[in-house]
C-alpha cells in the first residue's frame, strides 16, 4: 500500500513539474505593435492599408455595412450574425485594437 502511495506522488510530483517547467519556457515578454516612422520600409504600405484603409472612411463604411449585415442575418441565422457583427465592431475600432494588442516575442 506504502509503496503504491509513493508511486502516485512521484507521478503527480513529476507532472506539476513538468507544467512548471513548460510555463516558464513559455513565457516571455510582450511588446506593443508601434507604426513604422517616415522613412521606414513598410511605412507606404501601413500608411495606405491602415491609416488611409481601416482607419479612413473605408474601413468605417465596410464597418457599418458589415455591421447592418449582421444585424440583418441575426434573425435569420444567428451563427452568421454574432461573428459579423463582432468583426464589424473590430474593424470599425481597430486603431484602438492595434494600439492595445501586446505581440508575444
Amino acid at each position: 500500500m506504502l509503496k503504491l502511495i509513493r508511486q502516485r506522488s512521484l507521478r503527480t510530483t513529476d507532472a506539476a513539474m513538468l507544467l512548471l517547467a513548460a510555463l516558464v519556457a513559455g513565457t516571455s515578454a510582450a511588446y506593443a505593435f508601434a507604426q513604422p516612422q517616415v522613412g521606414d520600409l513598410g511605412y507606404d504600405i501601413y500608411n495606405i492599408v491602415v491609416n488611409q484603409g481601416v482607419k479612413g472612411p473605408l474601413g468605417f463604411v465596410g464597418g457599418v455595412a458589415a455591421f447592418l449585415f449582421g444585424v440583418s442575418r441575426l434573425f435569420s441565422n444567428i451563427m452568421i450574425g454574432i461573428p459579423t457583427i463582432v468583426a464589424a465592431v473590430c474593424l470599425i475600432k481597430a486603431d484602438s485594437i492595434l494600439q492595445t494588442f501586446g505581440l508575444v516575442i
